[in-house]
């Protein structure tokens, strides 16, 4: 039996930085108070926060994923502005995080099992996907944001590993929003999306969203609409910013 990781599924590198314009995407529907969203590179879930939102569950495919959102919240609350973004910067290059010095400073500070997957053999380069900090700068927390976060938040948050086909298994909540970036872009036929609306629709108060955020949408949703005899979901509308699109499907009842 191999030793090694599986690094295209559980142990996939994660982000250090979103792509996204995550100020512009988290606050475009406000007065979302319940929130489920794509873990990322964990400024989804930070961007939620300085948005509003009390309550707020992540999920991804790859423990990463949980360890670069883990190592966030530790490092706002622990480390300056400045070094947060030096970590993040740092991280992105390093095969061995631990071995870093403002991660030897922050490694104490970690969930145990956060701390394990960093340790887990052959689990390096980690944090190699897209690009490093310095070249989505508006994705870092400015000054006040920073000292706002640094005051509000209290714990990790929630992290669920899954596929998104199989997220609604993996849930009980009810959310006012639920964001799942651009994962439409590059999994599943279209038949496979209705099926991940459909199961979703069952964790979405009346009114909330399924926000997804494309790159290069395969499919069009205009008109688009699911329903039975409990629930129904539809395509709402899309929201523009620059280069940036939000597609929203809204439950209806």
């Amino acid at each position: 039996m191999s030793n090694s990781i599986d690094i295209f599924g559980d142990f996939a590198p994660a982000y250090t930085i979103s792509n996204e314009n995550q100020r512009w995407a988290t606050s475009a529907l406000p007065n979302a108070s319940r929130v489920l969203t794509v873990t990322g590179s964990g400024d989804q879930a930070l961007f939620y926060r300085l948005a509003g939102a009390k309550h707020i569950d992540t999920f991804d495919k790859t423990n990463n994923a949980r360890v670069i959102q883990d190592i966030k919240f530790a490092a706002i609350k622990n480390f300056s502005q400045a070094e947060y973004f030096a970590l993040l910067v740092d991280l992105f290059y390093a095969d061995n995080i631990s071995e870093l010095p403002l991660m030897k400073k922050l490694m104490p500070k970690l969930p145990t099992k956060t701390v394990k997957i960093i340790n887990t053999p052959g689990n390096k380069y980690i944090f190699g996907a897209g690009m490093d900090a310095t070249q989505y700068p508006y994705n870092i927390p400015n000054k006040n944001e920073y000292a706002k976060l640094k005051y509000t938040l209290k714990k990790p948050f929630n992290f669920v590993r899954c596929d998104l086909y199989d997220l609604s298994a993996q849930i009980s909540g009810k959310y006012d929003l639920i964001n799942i970036s651009n994962i439409f872009d590059y999994c599943y036929d279209f038949q496979k999306q209705c099926f991940i609306l459909r199961q979703l629709t069952k964790h979405l108060s009346v009114g909330g969203h399924v926000i997804y955020l494309p790159q290069a949408a395969n499919y069009v949703y205009e008109g688009f609409r699911i329903s039975d005899q409990h629930r129904a979901i539809q395509y709402s509308k899309t929201l523009q910013n620059d280069r940036a699109k939000m597609i929203l499907f809204q439950r209806t009842r």
